[in-house]
């Protein structure tokens, strides 16, 4: 099959996005980006600089200087109008702050009040013309901004604790998404009359409480239950202030997944307001591994228990949902304490043998969710968990992977390779599978997990870093196409002689799912971390982090996709937006072509500005495993 891929101007098509589908923020004019969260004093540092409408009167190399917040280096003062020049001490041109040229013995030697001075040099790139400079080597811990004649950052920080805001602004995120209860100064006591069943109007389960979802009424299980995974690590890596407030919200949220499981083992998908959707994973229900897509609207109720005003448990089964519980609450039992601690281990088995006994179709995220699981009951000490039979799963898994001698390799396809594992929410999950077994070091089964290292090392560095070079800013791919969709309206890359490739979602779909990259990019570099962690790669955490700064700001429009740090976000986007304080954005979809676009107009987008929990999650994971 001949595939036609369509052709357009990058920069000029890039420019219409940014020049007219977005004026909240005038790129037009110079603009210097970093890591609006900062650095630890070790980490990789790098500032990017965009010339606006001047770029092409700019020279090949501009010098950047470091400060200290509020320092401004000497300029001239030939462009102030003459009636703002007066006698005496100016406070710095207050009406408007005028970026004059700079005093000659700036840029001639450095300047007493410059703390570092680096060079900014010119890069033509399909994302457009840019400045790029390293500061890797400054590694003085403080607050700075950096400063070229053209602009300024935003404030950074240098310190190897830095990583702790995003600790407690996770912290803080989780405790204002509790549901059934009032949280002072961010919402009332809300939906504590959960739930009945869907199929049976009069049966009534104790499910209020929990967590909501990105701000909204539903608690869906497959993007909360990963709030144990950050939690623990939370626990176990993070600062001692925070570790017993993560064990307290685990169990916060542990009292309603437990009530989601029935005597059977099976575990609902959610509880929520309106009508549920009909269907369930094997129709359209799902798109692009990402369960819920137009899923049913949310409505309040009246926290009154029992007066036939409630709101509905869905019933479906969902291998996802259910081994995601197995895993996740093996993991629990290994982490909490008291009764929770036994509970979450006996539900967990529960859990397996039910999922064991129910068939599914063996998609590749299914797969990996029965590894993960069976690793967790494993390390957990459940019973009748053998290694055998993680063995025999491991091998199923392994078979997905796609191996190639031209081009990308190393990367996971569906089920008789009629199209590649891609996931919105879990893009990574076959890859994280084998990591665990390689952190399991089961004895039993040596050849496994040597096999699960190969493959491991071959997806990060034949697929995601190998692709990541062929952007400016080194980010891995969404995932891989055998059948690109509508492929004479969008770019494919070539990945290699069958497959194509794209770094951000395509656009154009048969299902209104086009979604932010926040989460895909954050648990891509969520692997890298902690596989680098275990097998000691360093070029493995350098690209998690780079991968972190650019979340913080360190992108073509200078925006953190963190609201509870930094200082220029994207208009965040829920149906409770002050609900939602320290929020994880969506982040950055692809153009037709390929480029990164993010709305920033008064608008409500799903797309790019919705919050939500799984970006936070993976970030948890991300610094977690490079401290």
């Amino acid at each position: 099959m001949q595939i036609r891929i369509i052709i357009l101007t990058s920069i000029s098509f890039f420019l219409q996005f940014v020049g007219h589908g977005q004026p909240k923020y005038d790129y037009s004019k110079p603009f210097l980006a970093t890591s609006q969260l900062g650095f630890r004093e070790n980490s990789p540092k790098e500032v990017t600089f965009y010339g606006g409408e001047d770029n092409a009167s700019l020279p090949d190399e501009i010098q950047f200087f470091i400060t200290k917040v509020g320092y401004r280096l000497p300029r001239e003062t030939k462009k102030v109008p003459k009636p703002w020049k007066v006698p005496g001490n100016v406070f710095r041109y207050p009406i408007n702050t005028y970026l004059e040229p700079y005093e000659k013995e700036v840029l001639q030697k450095r300047h007493q009040d410059a703390l570092y001075k680096g060079v900014l040099s010119k890069v033509k790139t399909k994302w457009g013309t840019f400045w790029r400079g390293d500061f890797s080597d400054f590694a003085t811990a403080g607050n700075y901004q950096i400063e070229n004649e053209y602009g300024f950052t935003a404030p950074f920080q240098i310190d190897n604790t830095v990583y702790e805001r995003l600790e407690r602004g996770y912290l803080e995120y989780l405790f204002t998404q509790r549901s059934g209860v009032e949280v002072p100064g961010i919402r009332p006591k809300e939906n504590a009359d959960d739930a009945r069943l869907d199929i049976d109007s009069t049966y009534y389960l104790p499910v209020a409480g929990g967590w909501n979802n990105a701000g909204d009424w539903r608690k869906w299980l497959f993007l909360t239950l990963p709030n144990l995974d950050a939690l623990g690590q939370i626990a176990t890596y993070g600062h001692l202030a925070f570790k017993q407030k993560a064990i307290e919200e685990m169990q916060w949220g542990n009292q309603y997944y437990h009530h989601m499981i029935n005597d059977k083992g099976q575990v609902y998908e959610d509880v929520g307001g309106g009508i549920n959707r009909s269907g369930d994973y094997s129709d359209g229900w799902w798109n692009e591994n990402h369960p819920g897509v137009t899923a049913a609207g949310d409505t309040a109720f009246d926290n009154i228990p029992m007066n036939g005003v409630e709101r509905q448990v869905r019933t479906n089964y969902n291998p996802l949902v259910q081994y995601q519980f197995v895993r996740h609450q093996a993991l629990a039992s290994s982490i909490m304490t008291g009764p929770q601690k036994n509970n979450s281990l006996v539900l967990a088995y529960r859990a397996w043998n039910y999922a064991e006994k129910t068939p599914n179709d063996h998609r590749t995220l299914f797969v990996a969710q029965r590894l993960l699981a069976i690793i967790e009951l494993y390390l957990a000490g459940s019973p009748n968990i053998n290694p055998t039979m993680i063995e025999e799963i491991t091998k199923e898994l392994l078979s997905r992977q796609y191996i190639s001698n031209d081009g990308l390799s190393g990367y996971f396809m569906e089920k008789g390779n009629t199209d590649a594992y891609r996931s919105i929410a879990f893009s990574v999950e076959p890859a994280m599978a084998l990591l665990r077994l390689v952190e399991a070091d089961i004895k039993e089964i040596p050849e496994s997990t040597k096999k699960a290292k190969m493959a491991l090392t071959n997806y990060i560095d034949s697929y995601l870093l190998k692709d990541a070079k062929t952007n400016p800013y080194y980010l891995p791919p969404y995932g891989i196409y055998v059948n690109p969709p509508y492929p004479f309206s969008q770019v494919f890359r070539k990945a290699n002689d069958k497959h194509f490739v794209r770094t951000f979602i395509h656009v154009f779909s048969d299902r209104p799912i086009p979604h932010g990259m926040n989460q895909v990019f954050l648990q891509q570099g969520y692997l890298m971390a902690r596989a680098g962690k275990k097998l000691d790669v360093k070029k493995w955490k350098d690209a998690a982090e780079k991968i972190l700064n650019w979340s913080m700001g360190h992108n073509p429009f200078g925006l953190c996709l963190f609201t509870g740090v930094g200082f220029k976000h994207p208009i965040p986007a829920s149906f409770m937006n002050y609900k939602i304080p320290s929020a994880a954005l969506n982040g950055f979809i692809g153009t037709p072509d390929d480029q990164p676009y993010i709305e920033t107009r008064n608008l409500v987008e799903w797309s790019t500005q919705e919050a939500w929990d799984v970006p936070y999650t993976y970030a948890i994971g991300l610094i977690s495993f490079l401290k």
